[in-house]
């Protein structure tokens, strides 16, 4: 029965490791995931732990001032996990350690090169004109519908998003799974394949920015807002590590209700932050709007 069961846990994890530095600096106290399992680096900046052997990810809850290279369109917090057993993340310094901003923006949505054109002149030069003011100290927040059913998109946002000169990090939209494809994980793999993992977090200041996927994809259009189990349970592991006077932000694509109208397992991730100053950014509706949700929990849709 030991044997079995050894044989059966090395089908199913393999132990990785790796180290996050920036530059020469190594840094110390950085969470590392898998999407499922949990380390931090040491003093020295390096880090061992077992993932699941089908993880697609390895991947940082990126320290306050830094981000991973953004040159490419998405922050690099990031690295593929198949087939490699040792990662380093070289992580650029940013000014976000002490005051930071959030540029948070919703449903661009373009279809066709044309939409995308449009978005690519004045309204991206007028953003970039506000995030080069700012400089290093603030971060973009692509709040979902990147696209409009075309992946294609997505491309076309990391080559002239990087115009604005600062990290911006994606929320996947329902508009960015892949219409006629059946199943949650199967119509968001193009999206993982381009954009990185869509449940991940990083921190400003003292308080942490946690990004999730809140659609239940099922085929042609159909889905249901809301949270899996295994966002809920990441969220949870996660929520171990943050400290306690760390206010935190949830940044999603469906607003998360109100009430008895609240989107799948909200409450229980509500529950998961209670006692901590919450505020969600989401997009979706194509309005400007701020609501309350409950004591200490605010939505800016």
């Amino acid at each position: 029965l030991l044997a079995f069961g050894a044989v059966c846990f090395a089908a199913e994890a393999r132990k990785v490791s790796g180290n996050v530095i920036s530059g020469e600096e190594k840094l110390s106290g950085v969470i590392v995931t898998d999407g499922t399992n949990f380390t931090q680096t040491n003093k020295n900046g390096k880090f061992s732990f077992e993932i699941k052997d089908d993880a697609q990810f390895v991947y940082i809850v990126t320290p306050a001032g830094y981000a991973g290279d953004w040159s490419e369109g998405v922050p690099a917090f990031f690295k593929r996990a198949e087939g490699v057993s040792k990662f380093t993340f070289d992580l650029v310094k940013t000014d976000t350690k002490g005051d930071y901003k959030i540029i948070a923006v919703g449903d661009p949505q373009p279809y066709s090169e044309e939409h995308f054109s449009q978005f690519a002149g004045e309204p991206l030069d007028d953003l970039s004109q506000t995030t080069r003011s700012i400089g290093l100290s603030a971060v973009g927040v692509a709040l979902g519908d990147i696209s409009w059913d075309k992946p294609a998109r997505l491309d076309d946002w990391k080559r002239e998003i990087v115009r604005t000169g600062i990290p911006f990090y994606p929320v996947v939209g329902n508009h960015d799974n892949e219409a006629y494809v059946k199943g949650d994980k199967e119509a968001s793999a193009t999206y993982r394949s381009k954009m990185g993992p869509e449940n991940y977090a990083f921190y400003l200041g003292k308080d942490i920015v946690i990004v999730l996927d809140n659609i239940i994809y099922d085929t042609d259009f159909r889905m249901t807002a809301g949270y899996t189990s295994e966002v809920i349970d990441w969220v949870k592991e996660l929520m171990k590590t943050v400290p306690s006077e760390a206010e935190v932000y949830i940044a999603h694509h469906v607003t998360i209700g109100r009430g008895q109208r609240k989107i799948k397992n909200a409450s229980t991730l509500l529950e998961i932050l209670r006692g901590r100053k919450v505020t969600v950014l989401s997009g979706h509706t194509h309005i400007n709007s701020i609501n309350k949700i409950e004591k200490n929990v605010i939505e800016h849709n």
